[in-house]
This record gives C-alpha cells, sequence and structure tokens, in this order.
C-alpha cells in the first residue's frame, strides 16, 4: 500500500509541477511547441550559414574594433532576415544558421546583405585591415568594404524540433550538415549555392523570370566536402552591382590515388595518409609500384 501510495503521491506531484510550469509559462508569454512551430518554416526550405572570414585573426588583433564591427554585422544582418521572411534559428560566434521557406528570399537576402555591408558604418580600423579594406571596381562601385561574409545555401528537408526552453524552432538531420559544409568552402564576401538549391531557382521552376535573372552565376563544378560522402556540385552566384568581385579556387584536399576526401564521412574525422591508404588498400598499391620500378 505505501508503494501504491508513493507512487501516486510522485504521479500527481508531476503533474502538479507540470500544470505549475505551464502556467508560468503562459504568464512569462513563452510560446508552446505548437505555437512555435506554426512560426518556424517547414518541409523543404532554404538553409543559410553564414561567417565572418578572419575573425579569430581580428579578435586577436583588434577586439575592442571587432566588438563593434560584430554589433554593425549582426544588425546588418537582422535587418535582412526580418526584410526577406527569413527564421533566425542560431547564431554561434559571428555565424548565422538562418532558415527560408521561399528559396527566393533566402537568395535576396543574401544579395542584400552583401551589398549593404558595403555601406555599414564600420569601425575605421577594420576598414584599414587588409581584409577589410575599402576597393572599389573602377567605376566608383564598392567591391569590398568592411568585413568579409562568407554564405552558403543548400534546399532540402530537416527535421524540425521546437525548444520551448530558448523559444526556438532547431533543426537536425543531413541537410543540415550538408548546407553547412557548402558554406564552409565559401571566401569572404562569396555566396554559394548546393545544386539542390541552384536546380530550384534556375528558369523552368518559375512562371515569369528565374530568381538567377539579376545574378552572376558561376559554375564551380563538384567538390569533397568534409563529412559528406558523396562529391557535392556548387555554384557562385552574386549579384549584378559586385560582379567584378573574384574568389580563389575552391582547394579540396583529396587522396592522391583515389581522388577521394582525407576524412571518414562515418565518423567526420580527418584521415592520416596512413589510416587513408590502409583503410583503401593504396598501401599496396603503393608497394607493388615501388617494387616494379626497383625491379
Amino acid at each position: 500500500v505505501g508503494v501504491v501510495v508513493g507512487v501516486g503521491g510522485g504521479l500527481l506531484l508531476l503533474g502538479g509541477l507540470g500544470v505549475w510550469l505551464y502556467r508560468r509559462a503562459k504568464r512569462a508569454g513563452l510560446l508552446s511547441e505548437k505555437e512555435l512551430m506554426a512560426l518556424a518554416p517547414q518541409g523543404w526550405v532554404a538553409m543559410l550559414f553564414t561567417d565572418i572570414q578572419d575573425s579569430t585573426q581580428l579578435w586577436e588583433q583588434m577586439p575592442h574594433d571587432m566588438a563593434k564591427a560584430l554589433e554593425v554585422h549582426n544588425d546588418v544582418m537582422r535587418a535582412g532576415i526580418r526584410q526577406f521572411r527569413g527564421y533566425e534559428v542560431s547564431t554561434s560566434g559571428d555565424s548565422f544558421f538562418v532558415v527560408f521557406q521561399n528559396p527566393k528570399d533566402a537568395l535576396d537576402m543574401c544579395f542584400s546583405v552583401q551589398c549593404s555591408m558595403l555601406a555599414a558604418p564600420w569601425p575605421e580600423r577594420i576598414l584599414q585591415y587588409e581584409g577589410g579594406l575599402a576597393l572599389d571596381s573602377g567605376d566608383g562601385v564598392w567591391l569590398w568594404r568592411g568585413l568579409r561574409v562568407r554564405m552558403g545555401i543548400h534546399l532540402g528537408k530537416p527535421r524540425p524540433e521546437p525548444n520551448v526552453a530558448n523559444q526556438k524552432v532547431d533543426y537536425f538531420g543531413p541537410p543540415v550538415n550538408l548546407a553547412a559544409r557548402v558554406a564552409s568552402k565559401a571566401t569572404g564576401g562569396q555566396i554559394l549555392l548546393s545544386e539542390d538549391m541552384y536546380d530550384k531557382l534556375y528558369l523552368p521552376n518559375w512562371d515569369s523570370c528565374s530568381p538567377l535573372i539579376n545574378a552572376v552565376v558561376r559554375d564551380l563544378g563538384e567538390h569533397n566536402l568534409k563529412g559528406i560522402e558523396k562529391a557535392q556540385h556548387l555554384f557562385s552566384v552574386l549579384p549584378r552591382e559586385l560582379e567584378k568581385r573574384t574568389f580563389p579556387e575552391i582547394q579540396d584536399v583529396v587522396c592522391q590515388y583515389c581522388k577521394g576526401p582525407m576524412w571518414c564521412p562515418r565518423c567526420d574525422k580527418e584521415l592520416t595518409d596512413n589510416q587513408h591508404h590502409t583503410k583503401h588498400g593504396h598501401h599496396r598499391a603503393a608497394s607493388a609500384s615501388r617494387g616494379s620500378r626497383r625491379v
């Protein structure tokens, strides 16, 4: 009887605690999981990751100015997110993760932010830094000025999960990982699209004109992305105003024998040469090749 009473009392206590937490959340104006989900993009969405080039070096060399610059950066980013109906999932340091229901909004937001960064009120020391120098195209149009932000967008169907504690909906799954890896291949000031995102924006999918009609598009071909087993086709896009920007070629770290990536997609860990060669049997091919040369 005591056990039954104890269990029953525990259940009543937990039930009472749940009711109390629910009422407290309502008094605090917190949204329920259902209410949070109603505000967040779902299904097929465009996932944007951004971050600032050389941010670690800038924080070390000029922390006071970088703190001010980060505020400017965040203001420009959030203005773009609001204007183009984005959903800010999270920020970490100087990086943003934003989701859009409409892929066109994601592209328009990137174009707008890249242009707005050029007119932002950056601290003077940021503009004197090599990566923040103000450079024009020769015809009075700014190509570079202030912090350089890399961007990557992928279209996919991630798994949304509401979090009442932080009043946000987070997203999980392989599409999110791929979006982050696409962004990691970009250089500051560059916008990269995955093939899925590019295909969605391409002309046949739109009644009037493609969102890419006013964009400068460069096909970068296939590249190996860390943690992604299959090579991914990437595209670089810019608004017409910034078409004279140039970027270094994407460099993939690949095996000289199989041209595969030098990491394990399953555990997402970097592989040493010996680990990779042993896994794929390259050490045998290399030994045979050296033996034949000695003969």
